[in-house]
């Protein structure tokens, strides 16, 4: 039972160090023109989930869920609206998510390496501490940008943002991972 556990807190860190890796390395990749269209393409899709998720909700039984599923796709209708009528609405929300993502990654980083890391046993749990003080100073310099007016360096810089945080959740790993004991098991000290 405490390994199906481990196991799945293993997979959703790979997987979110996958996600943030990919959407990193595609915002230091972007040109700075592409903005307008991310803009327009963000809108244009949670229009689709507004129109979905009205007709599923035509379509089908009227239970609790039904009307969730309505409320969130109102919702995103909304959102939609939001970024067709306002330009810059997506690098506003962005550097607001990947502002803060980072702060409380760090915060949360540095919780887990006092409260686990430095108990399970391993040498060097004190690096958990030093990247996660290093993500919420990342975090911190996207609200502290002095190249504000320069879009272009703001993604680039929220996308090293992100890409530093993909590497702190892998080596987060190391000290999630379980010590396999000599006989094959895993033990957990």
């Amino acid at each position: 039972m405490l390994f199906q556990s481990l196991d799945k807190i293993k997979r959703s860190v790979l997987m979110s160090t996958v996600v943030l890796m990919f959407i990193g390395a595609v915002l230091l990749m972007l040109p700075e023109g592409y903005f307008s269209f991310l803009n327009f393409l963000t809108g244009f899709a949670l229009s689709i989930v507004l129109a979905l998720s009205v007709f599923s909700f035509i379509g089908e039984r009227k239970t609790l869920m039904s009307y969730i599923k309505l409320t969130l796709g109102l919702l995103a209708g909304a959102w939609a609206l939001a970024f067709f009528l306002f330009e810059g609405l997506l690098l506003s929300l962005l550097s607001w998510a990947v502002g803060v993502l980072p702060i409380l990654l760090g915060v949360y980083g540095v919780c887990h390496a006092i409260l686990f890391a430095r108990r399970s046993g391993r040498k060097a749990w004190w690096i958990l501490i030093v990247l996660s003080a290093l993500l919420v100073v990342f975090g911190g310099f996207i609200f502290w940008n002095p190249w504000t007016d320069s879009t272009e360096a703001f993604v680039k810089i929220v996308g090293g943002t992100l890409l530093y945080s993909a590497g702190v959740s892998a080596v987060r790993l190391i000290w999630i991972w379980p010590i396999r004991t000599a006989d094959g098991e895993e033990a957990i000290r």
